[in-house]
């Protein structure tokens, strides 16, 4: 990337710049509300409620970028430890149950009004 913006077509100039970081997902009411229904999904299951994690403890997610904008939630996918490093493991049998939650979830949230209304709020 740095030798594309080095040679830059004449009379054009460009400049790039990288930052680390990930911007922590705000905790508004549109995603608490989001939350609370998946946290009703799990009991539900009889998987328990969720709550939310600290922002501080928990890994980076692209949807963070948006979060402020749009209601949303992170950490949906399966069960395991050892992100990203040669040691990263899934267990496997924690599939099935994400998957029904997840579903129940896309479900409760495209047909139920009452939520939706909550959310467009």
């Amino acid at each position: 990337m740095r030798a594309i913006v080095k040679e830059s077509l004449p009379r054009t100039s460009a400049e790039i710049t990288f930052e680390d970081g990930y911007p922590s997902m705000p905790p508004t009411d549109g995603n608490m509300s989001v939350l609370k229904v998946l946290s009703q999904v799990s009991v539900d299951l009889g998987k328990g409620e969720v709550k939310p994690y600290n922002p501080g403890l928990r890994g980076a997610g692209d949807i963070s970028f948006i979060a402020q904008y749009l209601d949303c939630l992170d950490g949906l996918g399966v069960m395991g430890g050892g992100a990203h490093s040669p040691n990263e493991f899934v267990h496997l049998n924690s599939i099935p149950d994400i998957e029904k939650r997840v579903a129940l979830l896309i479900h409760r949230l495209s047909t139920n009004t009452t939520v939706l209304t909550k959310l467009k709020q």
